[in-house]
């Protein structure tokens, strides 16, 4: 309901810029052939400024339902229509109806928006109860029988990697394997060995191609 409203609202404000466009239209297609002639134009002026003011009005009071901007916008427009009509029979000068209705054309948008603004549909808020979200001081309440299981479940270790051959031919009690040789080069004496012996720090090139472990 509150979109087929709102869609109801929209046509209705759309159809009303349309007819004061085309009226417009028509002045500037005259102006250009004749001289300007404020006939009728001040009388669609004020009635757009009539509905105009009264829905701009009751947006500002937070009028929130439909049928006032109806009931009283359209009022608004009748009266606004017969105050153009009393304007335009004093017989003022040409520029006083093109002013009206320059300026009902301009607040045409505003009050589009501020109308939809204050009859959108907003969803209720729902509001718990402070009490209720406050802990119970007796803590949670577990219902039925807690059973905890206290013996220690017995997992078999986990199985070693298996080791990467080093050599080309890697033997051990378990296994045989092929790989490709690790090759590298090491210190030929440790710092040990050097005080020891002193003897200076060399350098040697292991590649090895069999490896076996008993």
């Amino acid at each position: 309901m509150p979109g087929r409203q709102r869609k109801g609202r929209v046509s209705l404000l759309l159809s009303t810029a349309a007819l004061a466009a085309a009226l417009a239209g028509g002045a500037r297609e005259a102006s250009a052939q004749e001289k300007v002639s404020g006939t009728g134009k001040g009388i669609v002026g004020t009635t757009l400024l009539g509905g105009e003011a009264v829905m701009i009005g009751l947006a500002a009071f937070g009028v929130e339902s439909t049928w006032p901007y109806l009931v009283f916008g359209g009022a608004g427009m009748i009266a606004g229509g017969i105050g153009g009509w009393a304007i335009e029979s004093a017989a003022p000068p040409a520029e006083v109806p093109l002013y009206l209705l320059a300026g009902g054309m301009a607040l045409i948008i505003p009050t589009v928006i501020v109308t939809l603004n204050a009859t959108a549909y907003r969803p209720p808020v729902e509001r718990e109860d402070p009490a209720r979200q406050e802990p119970s001081p007796e803590g949670p309440k577990i219902e039925g029988d807690l059973r905890i299981n206290t013996s220690r479940v017995r997992t078999a270790p986990p199985a070693a990697p298996p080791r990467p051959a080093l050599g080309l031919v890697d033997l051990d009690p378990q296994r045989l394997a092929f790989g490709l040789p690790a090759p590298e080069i090491r210190p030929l004496y440790s710092s040990q060995e050097m005080m020891r012996f002193g003897v200076l720090q060399g350098q040697e090139f292991r590649f090895p191609l069999v490896r076996a472990t008993f």
